[in-house]
This record gives structure tokens, sequence and C-alpha cells, in this order.
């Protein structure tokens, strides 16, 4: 299986307080997986052995019931990493999918303990990282369980928008994708953009 290149290597984060010559000796320690577009890379619940570094592409975490609706959870790109779970040696907490043409560098998890006993500046950064991600997470579930749709929706809407000809433009998002993204039904979503229309209508009240 091929290894990663000394020059990816060196573009990774987690492995940057590394020498050069501590890279090459860690390089037979990943091997690089290329995937297609819309390939699932894990699903929730699954033991994974590896720790994924993302090269090239981008990677989409998610959450899926039952009846197939899904939430999406936020997209990785390249010198991120998943599934974190892995570290704790538990099961993955959520699906992955590659969403467009993917590389990664995979290292086995005893691997990545030696490599974290040999390197505790790596430890550290990879540590510094798993706490990033843990806020990150905490802070989307508070929206979640504290917020209702529309105002999820509206701040959501707010977070997508983008300068085009020296205007802001919302990025074009369908219902069911607004859905996906903020753990609502395209019924749901629907409805609060009808909400908005009114109020947009209706405008302010008089003495506000």
């Amino acid at each position: 299986m091929p290894v990663p290149t000394f020059e990816e290597l060196r573009a990774i984060p987690l492995l940057d307080s590394l020498s050069p010559a501590q890279l090459k000796r860690a390089a037979p320690f990943f091997t690089v997986r290329s995937y297609a577009k819309n390939t699932i890379l894990s699903t929730e619940g699954d033991r994974v052995e590896s720790l994924n570094i993302i090269l090239s592409g981008s990677v989409r975490a998610f959450w899926r019931d039952d009846a197939g609706h899904q939430l999406k959870l936020g997209i990785e790109g390249p010198g991120d990493h998943f599934p974190d779970a892995i570290l704790g040696g538990e099961p993955t907490l959520a699906s992955h999918m590659a969403m467009e043409e993917l590389r990664i560098a995979a290292i086995r998890v005893a691997d990545l303990k030696l490599l974290l006993r040999r390197h505790p500046r790596v430890a550290i950064v990879l540590l510094m990282d798993v706490v990033g991600r843990l806020r990150r997470l905490l802070q989307r579930t508070r929206t979640l369980t504290m917020e209702d749709v529309y105002g999820r929706v509206v701040k959501l809407l707010l977070a997508s928008t983008v300068e085009t000809s020296g205007k802001r433009m919302t990025e074009p998002l369908t219902h069911a994708e607004i859905g996906q993204r903020v753990g609502a039904t395209r019924e749901m979503v629907g409805r609060s953009f009808a909400i908005w229309h009114v109020a947009a209508i209706s405008g302010p009240r008089a003495g506000e």
C-alpha cells in the first residue's frame, strides 16, 4: 500500500512539530487511500481501526435516523481527521461520506499510540484539536436543543451568505438541504419560511 509523500506529511497540522527526519520515520505508519465522491467511509456504530487524516478533498459527518432523515454535522477538509471516537477504542458516533474525490492518510490506532509516545508534542496538538471539536459540537447541540426551528433556519441563512458583485446573497439551498443542516423536516423549514415571509410583509409594528 502507498505511503504519503514527505510534502503531504509536512502539510498535516498534527505533525507540524516533527523534524524532516522524524517525518520520514513516521511515514511508514500511514497508508494512503483514495475514495470516489459520495462514498460512505464509515457508518455510525462501526468500530473503525484507523484515524484518517484528509490529504485532499472533503468529508461530511452526519446522523441518520431509522426513517432516513439526515442531520448534517459539518464538513472536514485537508488536514482534518476523523473519526475521533477511535481514540478511545469506541464505535464511531457519526457516519462519514466523501463530498468529492478524496485522499486520506490512515494510521492504525496501535501505530498512532506509538507515535504519540515517541512525540509528546503531537499528542498535545491532537488533544487541543479534539477539545476544539468538542466545543464546536457542544455549541451545535445547544443550538439544536435551545432554539426553535425558525431561529435555527435564520441563523443558518445568515451564516451562509456570500458576497457577489458587492451584494450579500444567500447560498442557494433547498428546503431539504436546510432541514438536514438544522435538524428539521422539509415541512418544518417550509413553515419557517412562511413565518418569515409574513413578518417581512407586515413590517415592524407601530411603536417598535
